[in-house]
């Protein structure tokens, strides 16, 4: 009966510093058992992971939000000379934080203009129009790092509108976007495919 009761003031007591402790902690089911497992590390070597294309680019993606209890996703990324990575957007609930590792990235927001080379870091807030393109001469390589994470969803439902050669359809780009919180402003991609001499 003694031991019993123990047992029965240690679950209370369980119970009550998860409840009291919030998401932070390990959630305990009825039988003090966790229902999903603490953080473990994870490893991804490189050139693992999912891949993809997208036109003349490709990506590579290493981490989604189901890894990293949602904080963010993550993904490397090659667009050659002459593409536009992504048309003029915008989205509300998320920030793409770019680093560059090969070549060069010009990167648009608002009405900035930023030349990110390698080894530099670039924010693209959310709220705000930003595209960004490689008008340079070499292919340039970057990771992407999307806060808080689910970008990452969007960007693998995008590989495969260009599975087995394939192009977007009209219409195509515009419902994927608007279920992943992407906006275009497609009345500013002529002035960059102009300026710029890239295409998407």
């Amino acid at each position: 009966m003694m031991n019993a009761q123990k047992l029965s003031r240690r679950k209370i007591l369980q119970l009550l510093t998860v409840s009291m402790a919030g998401s932070s902690m390990t959630s305990l089911n009825a039988f003090g058992k966790d229902i999903y497992e603490k953080d473990k590390p994870i490893y991804i070597p490189s050139g693992s992971g999912k891949k993809g294309k997208i036109g003349e680019g490709s990506i590579n993606f290493k981490f989604d939000k189901g890894q990293t209890n949602g904080h963010l996703g993550l993904s490397e990324s090659i667009l050659p000379a002459g593409l536009i990575g992504a048309p003029p957007h915008y989205h509300q609930n998320f920030d793409e934080i770019c680093r560059v590792t090969q070549g060069v990235l010009t990167i648009m927001v608002g009405t900035e203009i930023f030349e990110v080379k390698q080894g530099d870091w670039h924010l693209r807030p959310k709220g705000i129009v930003h595209s960004f393109w490689n008008s340079g001469s070499q292919t340039a390589k970057f990771i992407e790092i999307y806060t808080p994470g689910g970008h990452e969803r969007y960007m693998s439902e995008l590989t495969h509108l260009f599975e087995s050669s394939n192009r977007p359809k009209p219409g195509d780009l515009d419902a994927l976007a608007h279920r992943h919180d992407i906006v275009f402003d497609w009345t500013k991609l002529e002035g960059i495919i102009k300026k710029y001499n890239v295409h998407l």
